[in-house]
């Protein structure tokens, strides 16, 4: 028995239509290989160029602090801006200050220079931060580079009440374990007498965390109107959020107002995940004069690494490095750490940097490239 099949013509109309909208759909789809793609990579888009402009600038020193008395002259410190990249231009369009009524200033108010490849002239610029204190008290403002999330100076100021002669406090700010920053603690004498320093040293707290690079013979007269730079140093050997250790100054002062003693010196040291190369910061530097700086190998993974530095030596427009020892291949057992002494002489005065790359074999290399960066007097 033949069973007969009646199909309803409005039903057969409203199937052949759905069938064509489904085939005109698929058919307008690009094709995959169709879609523009940058494969040359000489273009970029915006978000992922604004990311590598952020990740090649290095900024020196990440916090600034300003300590002085009321009243008192004008202090002026200097951020260094860096390109580490040795082929983007990196565009600085605007550098200002979040608040901008705390007593910080710029020298413009509109600053915006490019940053050239570290190959080329123009890759770093030192940017004057001005202090002025208006009264007594702290300060504090933020140094906000392009609008950039997460790229920013902390800016603090101390100013002291009838305070005449006195040790500057130092903050290192964050540091990488293993990385040794040099900077310098600032003795001032804005009194009307001569202030005798017999002594500086420390007496409290991390104090295996910090050094004095002291070359002053004592007793030292500072004179009136005048202030002196003592090199200093953070070793970052421990780790911690807050790292503290307490200068003393044997100072004699015979005029009116308060002598200030002792200075605090702090830092917050942390670790990274992988192998890596420490960098080097170096602000008590002077032009043609060697300064010995130190750079780690850190070891914080699970197995082994092999380090390997051919070149004894290095040499750019703007510095010179030698290894003080001859560097051997090194092998750095896990978490573990090691340093080694590199001489450093700036050629000119001002903004200088140089990148000492080195070969590390093992697992999860975070960084294998110490930067140098400092600004010689």
């Amino acid at each position: 028995m033949v069973r007969e099949f009646h199909f309803d013509k409005r039903f057969i109309i409203a199937w052949f239509v759905s069938v064509m909208v489904i085939i005109g759909t698929f058919s307008s789809c690009t094709p995959v290989n169709d879609v523009s793609a940058d494969r040359t990579r000489t273009i970029v888009d915006s978000v992922t160029k604004d990311s590598l402009h952020r990740s090649a600038l290095i900024l020196s020193p990440t916090s600034l602090a300003f300590e002085t008395e009321y009243p008192s002259k004008e202090i002026v410190k200097s951020i260094v801006f860096a390109n580490g990249s040795d082929s983007l231009f990196i565009p600085i369009d605007s550098i200002r200050l979040k608040h901008g009524n705390q007593g910080f200033s710029l020298t413009s108010d509109s600053i915006h220079f490019v940053l050239t490849p570290k190959t080329q002239q123009g890759y770093s610029k030192s940017i004057p931060i001005r202090f002025n204190p208006k009264s007594e008290g702290q300060f504090k403002d933020t140094l906000l580079i392009n609008g950039w999330k997460n790229v920013f100076i902390p800016l603090t100021a101390m100013v002291l009440s009838g305070t005449r002669v006195w040790i500057e406090d130092v903050d290192f700010g964050s540091i990488p374990f293993g990385e040794v920053r040099d900077t310098v603690i600032r003795l001032y004498n804005y009194g009307t007498e001569t202030a005798i320093i017999s002594s500086i040293e420390f007496t409290d707290g991390d104090i295996d965390q910090f050094e004095l690079l002291s070359k002053l013979r004592f007793p030292y007269a500072l004179q009136p109107g005048t202030s002196i730079s003592i090199p200093l140093r953070s070793k970052s050997s421990a780790q911690g959020l807050n790292i503290n250790a307490k200068i003393s100054a044997d100072i004699s002062y015979s005029g009116k107002g308060r002598v200030k003693h002792k200075a605090m010196c702090s830092s917050s040291v942390f670790l990274k995940t992988g192998i890596y190369v420490t960098d080097i910061r170096m602000f008590p530097a002077s032009t043609n004069v060697p300064f010995d700086a130190i750079c780690t190998f850190v070891n914080n993974t699970s197995g082994s690494c092999s380090i390997i530095q051919a070149k004894q030596s290095f040499d750019n427009p703007s510095c010179t490095a030698l290894f003080i020892e001859v560097f051997t291949p090194k092998t750095l057992n896990r978490n573990s750490s090691i340093s080694c002494a590199i001489r450093i002489t700036p050629k000119k005065k001002g903004a200088f940097s140089m990148d000492i790359p080195f070969t590390i074999v093992g697992d999860s290399i975070v960084d294998d490239v110490c930067t140098v960066i400092g600004i010689a007097q």
